[in-house]
């Protein structure tokens, strides 16, 4: 029962990435389509939304604290190698939507892309994540899937 929960889970995630990579940038008219909108307003909420979180940092050779957001240890909206405030390195989110839905060895449970999000948020930022299923989750998560675009979705789950 829970593996065809999870396998109905991948399948979504997979279909959700052929969205994303399916809708052109443009229509032919020259608007920005639905999704292009989504995975840039999540591109926006990823580099600056601070989720009501105060904490600060201070960057490598920075002379004053900057705001804790996903782009503070993401580098480059997720796409280069990012360091954390303690200084360890973490790799880029790059095809990382297609390690979701996973299991999570500390909670014991099998976290959903949406989940990780909560959590990193949560944690990492000490903010207020959006709710599940939000205009704000979805586009961080269609974001995130926008970097998986090539990748094999579902290598997590067995």
């Amino acid at each position: 029962m829970m593996y065809r929960r999870i396998a109905a889970i991948a399948v979504l995630a997979s279909g959700m990435v052929a969205s994303a990579t399916a809708g052109a940038a443009t229509t032919p008219e020259g608007k920005i389509t639905p999704m292009q909108q989504a995975i840039d307003q999540g591109a926006a909420i990823f580099k600056s939304d601070r989720f009501g979180s105060t904490r600060t940092w201070i960057p490598d050779m920075a002379f004053h604290s900057k705001p804790v957001t996903c782009d503070s240890c993401h580098s480059n909206g997720g796409k280069t190698v990012g360091v954390m405030p303690t200084g360890a390195k973490i790799p880029s989110l790059i095809g990382t939507a297609a390690d979701f839905p996973r299991y999570n060895a500390k909670a014991h449970e099998v976290f959903t892309l949406q989940r990780q999000l909560v959590h990193c948020i949560r944690a990492g930022i000490g903010g207020a994540a959006p709710a599940y299923n939000s205009p704000a989750m979805v586009d961080l998560e269609v974001y995130l899937i926008s970097l998986s675009r090539h990748a094999t979705m579902g290598r997590n789950v067995k």
